[in-house]
């Protein structure tokens, strides 16, 4: 597609998301209300990056002169923006927000009247219409209204899930959810919380567990980190060791699946997750990459449990989207309710070694017949490889997975410096 990626429309904001462009984005939006003909309202949420206001002042001041209402709820997380649209029967919202990415980007991303993200058939319908050059017919003025308070809602509805007993710590990444967390975790240890607009994912969150891992080490306490729409969680137990998205789905698994049931994850969850599932009689079904392709490979499957080693789970049961905060009280519920640890709960898993790298990517990449050589070579040497450009910013993917970490480590420094040379040459 055009504009959209794994996780709606994102870019550097005020050059991808220029102004010209938002006021396109909208009149398509506009158009896709007409198209689909949707009651003329749109609910809306930001995280906390300095852009959302200017994304959100271009695009309303379209909507708003077409006819469609704007209801803003204000800064809140991905997840409780998409509670609040399933339980007010809104036809459509937009979260503003890059999730785990720097503050210098932001996006949009929309959620359908279930609270789930819309399908690629409706992205690819408003990708049509933001092209189109006619302008819609106007309408009479629409008016936006402050509902910060209907956040409670989310709020109550969290707290009503808390069952454990335990001190943890809260990482914020000082993003969309650091109201959020200190409403609901009031009496808990929160660090990363205060929002300058700037701050987003700073050394913090999900994205980075070093001062987490740190404070739980010192306090013995767990810690939870989520990144800046709090769609993900990566949990830190007292020995500072973490627990990623492939752990936390085999701990839902054996809790609350059955034999012969699935998980979905992707093509980045661990082999040791799809092994360690099989001895339960779980089948692991890997989808693309992004939490969407998760999602529609559930449905078609009817499984309530898939997700991300990012962190980012899909548990049906509670939620249509990722939530952090909904599935890091699942899992501490899990925790304290058997009286185990985590080391315990994680003792039939065996993961294998992944190693991971980010290369700077200029233009588009093709694999030459050398890195298709390689790959098979290493792939026959028992490892398993992914090279993918990134569908939320300029990288490119590198993932090696084998037994052996020094291997992993030798075989991924030997891709990254024939990519590296590939991409210079273009």
């Amino acid at each position: 597609m055009k504009y959209f990626g794994t996780d709606g429309i994102r870019g550097v904001a005020g050059k991808d998301l220029s102004s010209k462009f938002l006021k396109k984005l909208a009149l398509g939006l506009v158009r896709f209300y007409k198209e689909k003909n949707l009651e003329r309202v749109l609910l809306v949420g930001n995280d906390s990056r300095i852009s959302s206001d200017f994304i959100l002042s271009n695009i309303e001041s379209v909507l708003l002169e077409y006819g469609i209402e704007v209801h803003d709820v204000g800064i809140c997380s991905s997840p409780c923006l998409a509670y609040l649209t399933k339980k007010y029967k809104y036809p459509l919202s937009m979260m503003i927000s890059a999730s785990h990415n720097p503050y210098e980007y932001n996006g949009v991303k929309f959620f359908n009247a279930n609270g789930e993200k819309i399908s690629e058939k409706s992205e690819l319908m408003i990708e049509h219409l933001i092209e189109k050059t006619s302008k819609p017919r106007l309408r009479q003025f629409a008016v936006r209204k402050y509902l910060d308070n209907i956040k409670t809602d989310y709020i109550d509805y969290l707290k009503s899930l808390i069952h454990f007993d335990l001190p943890i710590i809260i990482d914020c990444a000082c993003g969309g959810a650091s109201e959020i967390c200190k409403r609901v975790f009031h009496h808990q240890h929160i660090v990363n919380s205060k929002m300058n607009g700037y701050n987003i994912n700073c050394n913090s969150g999900c994205t980075d567990i070093s001062f987490l891992r740190s404070i739980c080490i010192k306090e013995n306490k767990v810690g939870i980190a989520v990144d800046g729409d709090a769609d993900r969680v990566i949990i830190v137990d007292k020995n500072g060791d973490c627990i990623d998205g492939d752990e936390i789905l085999y701990i839902l698994s054996k809790f609350y699946l059955r034999q012969n049931d699935s998980v979905v994850g992707t093509v980045y969850s661990n082999t040791g997750l799809e092994k360690s599932l099989n001895k339960h009689q779980i089948s692991l079904i890997r989808s693309s990459v992004g939490d969407k392709a998760v999602y529609n490979l559930m449905k078609k499957h009817n499984a309530i449990l898939g997700g991300e080693k990012s962190g980012h789970i899909i548990f049906t049961r509670y939620s249509n989207t990722g939530d952090g905060l909904l599935n890091a009280i699942i899992i501490l519920n899990i925790l304290y309710l058997s009286k185990r640890t985590f080391a315990e709960l994680l003792s039939e898993y065996t993961p294998m070694e992944q190693i991971y790298k980010n290369i700077s990517l200029n233009g588009k990449f093709s694999m030459n017949e050398n890195l298709r050589i390689l790959v098979k070579k290493y792939e026959h040497e028992g490892a398993r490889i992914i090279i993918r450009p990134s569908g939320t910013e300029p990288v490119l993917r590198l993932m090696v997975e084998h037994e052996n970490k020094t291997t992993a480590l030798e075989m991924i420094n030997h891709l990254q410096s024939l990519i590296s040379i590939k991409n210079q040459e273009k």
